[in-house]
């Protein structure tokens, strides 16, 4: 009997140990699948600039307010125009894995001011026209609201590839949580993780990438949190919205 309690011992306390490594690994290869969803969706995007005289798609829907149902057009409007460089027919769809990051299990949306948790995938969502990822469009976003109109914000929907200043950090497709300041690799609520540098998978112009450390915090430490897409970070990130 004593044997048998020390065998239940021994296997729970390698099971405690092994826990963490295995939990690790199967993040680790999200992350891998994702960033590997981003590559080809970089290589679409580049491919469709090249026959569009290197013009990253053209920034339109502008009369849209800010919260409409069509609020997040902007960042999604790429992935009609070059889906059939990856080889995808048809409108968007939950169907299309490539748009879809493994770990892409939840999100938050804004309600009344506040942020709500939802327990579902942006991929599965039509308001996010079936994708986990969103194009640097922040220059394209537009509010109703007199304090803010076309090119306010960062991004570069519109621009040619060539004048972009410093590719190799400047994000052309990101996963959807780096535009709104939170992570799906490091859960927590939009606004908690304010300079913490809870990271996102990031595509550049260069070609390349990467899982980035992004910066939540406001552009002025005596504000408020904001939605990182409305400003460049401070220096010391490895990352630009802006194509100057």
């Amino acid at each position: 009997m004593l044997e048998l309690l020390v065998v239940a011992v021994l296997i729970a306390i390698l099971a405690a140990l092994l826990l963490p490594v295995l939990s690790g690994a199967k993040a680790s290869g999200k992350r891998t699948t994702c960033l590997n969803n981003l590559k080809q969706i970089e290589n679409g995007v580049h491919m469709y600039a090249d026959d569009f005289n290197q013009i990253l798609f053209p920034i339109t829907n502008p009369s849209e307010p800010f919260f409409s149902p069509l609020a997040f057009y902007q960042w999604t409007a790429y992935d009609a125009l070059m889906r059939n460089y990856v080889g995808l027919k048809g409108a968007p769809s939950p169907q299309d894995k490539l748009f879809a990051c493994p770990a892409d299990t939840f999100y938050y949306g804004g309600t009344n001011g506040k942020w709500v948790l939802f327990h579902q995938s942006e991929h599965l969502q039509s308001e996010f026209s079936y994708s986990s990822y969103a194009f640097n469009a922040g220059n394209a976003v537009f509010r109703t609201s007199k304090r803010r109109f076309p090119g306010m914000f960062p991004g570069i929907m519109g621009s040619k590839l060539s004048p972009i200043e410093i590719p190799a950090k400047t994000v052309l497709v990101a996963e959807f949580p780096a535009m709104d300041g939170y992570s799906w690799h490091k859960p927590s609520p939009p606004g908690e993780d304010s300079y913490d540098n809870a990271p996102n998978m990031l595509s550049f112009v260069d070609g390349h990438v990467s899982y980035v450390k992004m910066y939540y915090g406001s552009n002025n430490p005596s504000q408020s949190f904001q939605h990182p897409f409305l400003f460049n970070p401070p220096a010391g990130y490895e990352y630009k919205w802006s194509g100057d």
